[in-house]
Formats: structure tokens, C-alpha cells, sequence
């Protein structure tokens, strides 16, 4: 479950009660848990037939005329658009349905601007300039963290009173996490006596799981005492490079590819510790759920990671793509029993009191109006 797709999610549950109705259009691909989570809350969900998140300029100017005649069936009063690609077919869409007299609102959530990706710079250049021709457009842009909302006013993307900052907010019961034992037995089953860090991730190059297995690689060469595991929930594009790297650095015994788990969160507990490695994130909604299921983290400094982990106060962050950095920092909570359970304490109270999801939903909703 990808970061823009909970924040939908929990949009979606937000208008179940309320005097307005709430209309989901997604590509076909995209993941059938949404849609059977959306229609359950009475939602309507509009199959886009073209929609793809890799660039084809004949399927998104195919995107484009569906989502416009679309509009023209629903006629919303506002159109909330998420992540990059549905931002800018969204935009153009939409752009030509105020072209066709009718009104609406927009507004486009930015889960972490696509230009800062791993790609090379002409491919960057697209993306930015992309993002600038149809930001007039968009009445608000939503930045999930300080850091986006600098890296947007920085790039002339939109001014700065128009570059809305809210956190993604999160709202999970101690109850919904499965006990250790329990987390252990059903995705290992790992032993007791196991010291396991793990991760949630899809299998793509921002999420920089090639760092974190040499990372790992290294920690049990200087661990030969301990029976570690390093277990990985997710899959995607990247899953053969790094069964490849596995292999070469003689892991096949040591690290579990456990595929896409169905609310993988809920098996946060199974983890002694949580890491995440990624060269390039918005405000990822799994380092809040692993604070809330009460796992110490390490994270790497990139995106608005920062603004979640105070380093050395509810965690620790390591510097992006430095696999040795990365390793001395688990290794610091390996050693210390004390400080992981700082890290445990702090990291619950700073989600709960700083991360709430009904103010997220209530900022949020606020544009709307």
C-alpha cells in the first residue's frame, strides 16, 4: 500500500457521513484493495483505462479526453489530484473543462515531487517543467512535508502562499498491530530468538533496498555471534537486481523477499527493528506505523524523514545511499536496549501528539470550500 493510496483511502473514509459525495477515477492497474476499499464506503470508482504511471503521450492524451468527459458526468465541485502523473493529466483535463464554461476547484497533493527521483537530468528537466505549466491551474498544492513545500517555492513551481504544508496524519489502535509472537509466526515464521530488522517498500530504486542489503551484508559480517534477519515486505520492477545482490553477497539464508502482504503494517511487531533506505521520500506513512507499533527506526536524511525522526531523540537517521553509515547506525541499536526503548517511547508520542489524522483530514478538507 503505496503512500498516495492510504491518503486517499483516508479521504475517502472522511466522507462517509458527511453531505458530499466523494468520486475516485484510477487507472485499471492500480490496486484492487483500493477499489474494494473505496466502494465499501458507498464511493463511485471510474475505471481510467489509459491511466499508466510511465510516461506515453498517446495513452495520456487518451487519459486526458477520459477524464474530461468524466467531469462533464460527475461536474465536482472540486477536483483533488494526487501524485505526479494524475497531476498533470488532471490538470489538463481539467483545464479544459473551465475552457468548456463549467467551475471547480483544484487541488494536487504532491506526495514528494517526481523530479527528485533517482533519473537522469533531462528526464528531471520534463518532470519539473511539467509540474510548472500546469501549476496555474491548481488552486492549492498540498506538500506533505517543509521539505517539498521549500524544493516547490525554490523551483518557481507556485508561490508560496499557494504551497500548502500538512503532514499525512495517522489514527491505528495498539489493537491493530499483531503481538510479536504472533507477527513472527504468521510471515517467517521467525524464532524467538531471531533479531530481525525489516521493512515495507515497494521494489523501486527511491526506496534504496540495494543499500540497505550491503548495509545488512556488513552488519553480519561484524555479527557472527547474532542470528540476524533482514525481512522485506514488498515487491516490484527491481525484485531480480536484488535477488541477484543476495545471492552475490551470500544472503540467500539471511534475507526473506516475504512479496506484498495484505496491511502489512499490521505486522510491524515481527520487526526488532525498522529501517528504511530510501534515497528520496514525501512523508512515508510507514516510519509513522512502525513508531505507533512501537519499533525502533533508523531512517536515511532524505525528504521530509527529518521532520518525523528527531535524530537521536526517536531515532536515528543515516546519511542516503552510505551503506556504512547505515550499518553503524543499526548497529548503535543492536547494542543498546536502552535506547531502542527511548526511541520506542518518544516515537509513540510524537506521532500520536504531532501526526494526528483528523487534523490532517481537517486542514485538508478546509481547502475544499
Amino acid at each position: 500500500m503505496g503512500g498516495a493510496q492510504v491518503y486517499v483511502k483516508s479521504l475517502a473514509e472522511a466522507s462517509k457521513g458527511r453531505n458530499w459525495a466523494f468520486n475516485l477515477a484510477l487507472g485499471e492497474s492500480n490496486d484492487n484493495w483500493l477499489s474494494q476499499g473505496f466502494g465499501s464506503l458507498g464511493g463511485r470508482i471510474y475505471p481510467i483505462k489509459h491511466l499508466r504511471r510511465e510516461i506515453s503521450p498517446l495513452n495520456d492524451f487518451l487519459v486526458i479526453l477520459e477524464l474530461f468527459k468524466l467531469l462533464h458526468k460527475i461536474n465536482p465541485d472540486v477536483i483533488h489530484l494526487n501524485s505526479s502523473k494524475a497531476g498533470v493529466v488532471g490538470s489538463l483535463a481539467s483545464l479544459a473543462y473551465r475552457i468548456s464554461g463549467k467551475k471547480t476547484k483544484v487541488i494536487y497533493t504532491a506526495h514528494g515531487w517526481v523530479f527528485n527521483e533517482p533519473m537522469i537530468f533531462f528526464k528531471k528537466l520534463i518532470f519539473l517543467w511539467l509540474e510548472k505549466i500546469t501549476s496555474p491551474i491548481k488552486d492549492k498544492i498540498i506538500c506533505v512535508s517543509e521539505f517539498d513545500r521549500a524544493v516547490g517555492i525554490k523551483s518557481s513551481i507556485k508561490t508560496a502562499d499557494n504551497l500548502v504544508t500538512i503532514h499525512n496524519g495517522i489514527k491505528l489502535p495498539n489493537e491493530y498491530f499483531l503481538s510479536r509472537s504472533e507477527a513472527r509466526e504468521k510471515i517467517g515464521p521467525f524464532p524467538e530468538t531471531a533479531l530481525v530488522i525489516g521493512t515495507i517498500a515497494n521494489f523501486y530504486k527511491t526506496k534504496g533496498l540495494e543499500f540497505l542489503i550491503r548495509a545488512f551484508d556488513l552488519l553480519v559480517k561484524d555479527n557472527k555471534e547474532k542470528y540476524l534477519k533482514l525481512a522485506i515486505i514488498g515487491d516490484g520492477e527491481m525484485r531480480q537486481q536484488l535477488e541477484k545482490l543476495i545471492a552475490s553477497c551470500g544472503l540467500n539464508d539471511k534475507v526473506v523477499l516475504l512479496g506484498r502482504i495484505d496491511q502489512a503494517s499490521k505486522y510491524l511487531r515481527a520487526f526488532d527493528i525498522f529501517v528504511m533506505s530510501s534515497v528520496k521520500e514525501g512523508f512515508p506513512y510507514s516510519l509513522l506505523e512502525a513508531q505507533l507499533a512501537g519499533v525502533p527506526v533508523v531512517a536515511t536524511k532524505v525528504g521530509g524523514i527529518p521532520e518525523i525522526i528527531n535524530d537521536s531523540v526517536n531515532g536515528l537517521l543515516a546519511r542516503p545511499k552510505d551503506p556504512i553509515d547505515l550499518t553503524a547506525k543499526m548497529q548503535i541499536l543492536i547494542d543498546n536496549a536502552s535506547i531502542r526503548d527511548r526511541f520506542v517511547q518518544s516515537g509513540i508520542k510524537k506521532v500520536t501528539n504531532d501526526f494526528s489524522l483528523e487534523e490532517m483530514l481537517q486542514r485538508t478538507l478546509s481547502l475544499y470550500k
